[in-house]
Formats: structure tokens, C-alpha cells, sequence
């Protein structure tokens, strides 16, 4: 009997996805968010915006467990003078991987400005749609300057019943 060849395998190579979870702070010392003055007072505190906040755009996503505490600040994009890319595929797989029930989405305007541009009104329905489909809501969306925010939710631009607002409570 003749031998057959043995064949040959191919190998494929991809990329390996490494999942890292650390709890910090300790959940008794976790950021509650209450209002949109709390979200406020969580990012204008981030070095990473205060030192940058007049200089360029950037877009963050803040993950929130059921009790609205803070679990992550998720850096989505830093752009331009007038502008930043948000890839909504970054915000949720931020939100997924962190199992955060709710988000709130922020970003600055280095102009100062704080009047929300139609982009920001259609990207904020966007994820606020996109996020529905997973069980997570989007609670607020903030514009940042230095001195002062917009908060969609405060201005009823969302037509959303769990909200932080005006009056600090959240269900």
C-alpha cells in the first residue's frame, strides 16, 4: 500500500482580544452621579480635559452601574478645534465589557460655545438608539467649557423618562 501525503495545515493568525477588569476605586468609595452639576464636576476635574479643554475636542463616554455610580471614564476621541470623531462601536463596547446598565455621553467645545450643533443633536439620538438595543440607557449628554455645561437632558432635547436633570434625583 503507497503512503498518502499528509497534508498540510493552514495557519491563520488574528488578532487576540485580552478582557481586564479591576475594580477601582473600592465600590464603597464609587462617584455617585445624581445631576448633570455631577457630571460636570466629575469631568472638569479630569486632568486629561481641564488642561485640554480650550485647546481641542474630545468625546467621552462615563459608565454608570444601576445605581448610577461611576464605575469608568471612557476617552472615546480627541479631534480638532471644531471637531472629534465618535465611533458609537467604541462607546458601547466600553459599556458592554464594563457591565455598565447606563451611560452618559460627553464631550468640550473649545470655542466655549454651548449650544449643541444638529451633529451633536444626531449623534446623541444615535447612541441613545444604538445603546437601546443592548438594555443600556444614555442618561444625559454634556457640552463642556471651562466655566460652565449644556446638559441635553436639563433642556429637554431627549425625551427620556430615567434622566438625570435639574432637580438631582435618579430612579
Amino acid at each position: 500500500m503507497k503512503k498518502q501525503p499528509m497534508k498540510k495545515e493552514t495557519i491563520y493568525n488574528a488578532a487576540e482580544i485580552a478582557i481586564t477588569y479591576k475594580v477601582n476605586p473600592a465600590p464603597s468609595e464609587a462617584y455617585k452621579i445624581t445631576c448633570s452639576r455631577d457630571i460636570y464636576n466629575l469631568m472638569i476635574e479630569l486632568p486629561k480635559i481641564n488642561e485640554n479643554i480650550q485647546y481641542k475636542e474630545m468625546f467621552f463616554s462615563i459608565l454608570l452601574n444601576n445605581a448610577n455610580e461611576v464605575i469608568a471614564v471612557h476617552k472615546i476621541s480627541e479631534g480638532t478645534t471644531t471637531s472629534t470623531p465618535v465611533d458609537i462601536k467604541f462607546i458601547l463596547q466600553g459599556a458592554i465589557l464594563a457591565n455598565a446598565s447606563n451611560i452618559i455621553i460627553c464631550h468640550n467645545h473649545p470655542s466655549g460655545r454651548l449650544e449643541p450643533s444638529n451633529e451633536d443633536k444626531k449623534i446623541t439620538i444615535r447612541i441613545q438608539q444604538s445603546a437601546e438595543i443592548f438594555n443600556i440607557k444614555l442618561l444625559d449628554s454634556l457640552i463642556l467649557s471651562i466655566n460652565n455645561y449644556f446638559s441635553f437632558t436639563d433642556n429637554g432635547i431627549r425625551s427620556e423618562e430615567r434622566r438625570v436633570g435639574k432637580e438631582c434625583t435618579i430612579q
